[in-house]
């Protein structure tokens, strides 16, 4: 029996337990909390074998390490864990988003005997709790697994294989590759959403309709400015580097616009929209990526009693889940959209086919 000893038993962590312990019969799933409640449901919901109470008692049966936490909390354990009693060629991963911070720890673990494996699953959920947990979380994410000592390389072998049950798609990259793209596809986006909602509410002050207007588009393009700040604040300063890099190389992008827009170079103003259109367009779908996906359908309903009872039978009739249900522009004698939220693509799909027959939906 392999031991795997799971720390931190948020989304992420818990869904791991789940799958690992829904596909391997010949692991034993420990796992470690700082909130003793999360472990009791973890418990309640069988997806670990053993509740650790005290870290250091995880540490010492572990085959392999999962540290599922914040990436400081993560990096406090690393600094700690060659003065534990570990097992000989024992194997340490993370889960988390930035990757430098982590891997600077590599030599000086296998100095040890302790092998390091950075990871990344690129997954996640708008809900959040072990009770949330859910074995298939990683299906056709991408799964990023980072490490540079060619000592360690048996170790990333394995860890691919313990996690190929979650039918991620894994990629090897280098930490600073890694927290260069993360920076240009993640974490710049994060900030540039949160400045557009800090505008917004600074001209709400003087225009009240700015924040009802506010409803639509611009709420969606901002949707992640919604997440937890305490966590984008730390990521913000672990890839600080890239992160300015990208957002001074934007600025000069944007003060470029400002120019164009000066001396009325139409031209350059249509090439910009073109240009990005052209490549976001291209763009794949069907997959999970660094930023959160949601799978939004917008149907067509007129205002008539019991057309939403109408739909949300059809999926129910088709076993098919929603996450989230919106109405947009509901007006007397006129169609308004129901936008439907799934939490995959291929609940999307699903519903496109159920829909077919009700013949309103918009692709």
């Amino acid at each position: 029996m392999q031991n795997i000893f799971i720390v931190g038993l948020g989304l992420i962590g818990g869904s791991l337990a789940s799958n690992l312990k829904y596909y391997h019969k010949d692991v034993t799933i420990a796992a470690f909390d700082a909130n003793p409640n999360q472990l009791e449901r973890a418990g309640s919901i069988g997806i670990i074998d053993k509740a650790i109470q005290n870290y250091e008692d995880g540490v010492v049966d572990a085959d392999i390490i999962i540290y599922a936490t914040p990436v400081q909390t993560t990096i406090k354990y690393l600094e700690n864990i060659h003065t534990l009693k570990t097992k000989p060629g024992v194997i340490i991963t993370d889960t988390g988003s930035t990757k430098l911070s982590i891997q600077k720890f590599e030599s000086a673990l296998l100095d040890h005997n302790i092998h390091l494996i950075g990871g990344h699953p690129m997954a996640g959920s708008h809900k959040s709790g072990v009770l949330n947990s859910k074995k298939h979380l990683f299906e056709n994410a991408y799964y990023i697994l980072v490490y540079q000592l060619p000592e360690n390389r048996p170790a990333y072998e394995r860890i691919l294989q313990l996690l190929s049950c979650t039918q991620a798609k894994f990629i090897n990259l280098t930490a600073d590759e890694h927290d260069f793209i993360t920076s240009i596809v993640s974490h710049v986006p994060h900030i540039l959403a949160s400045h557009l909602v800090q505008l917004n509410a600074k001209h709400n002050n003087h225009n009240a309709l700015i924040k009802t207007l506010s409803a639509g588009g611009f709420r969606d393009i901002t949707r992640i400015a919604s997440s937890s700040p305490d966590m984008w604040k730390d990521i913000s300063f672990e890839n600080k580097t890239h992160i300015i890099n990208v957002l001074e190389e934007l600025q000069q992008q944007i003060a470029l616009t400002i120019d164009a827009l000066e001396s009325d170079q139409h031209s350059q103003v249509f090439n910009l929209f073109k240009e990005a259109k052209d490549y976001r367009d291209d763009l794949p779908m069907n997959r999970q990526g660094a930023v959160l996906s949601t799978f939004d359908l917008y149907v067509d309903i007129p205002d008539e009693a019991g057309m939403i009872s109408t739909i949300t039978t059809i999926l129910s009739n088709h076993r098919i889940s929603i996450s989230n249900l919106k109405i947009l522009e509901i007006r007397e004698d006129i169609y308004g959209a129901l936008v439907i939220s799934f939490k995959s693509a291929s609940d999307r799909e699903k519903a496109i086919v159920a829909l077919s027959d009700f013949n309103t939906y918009l692709p």
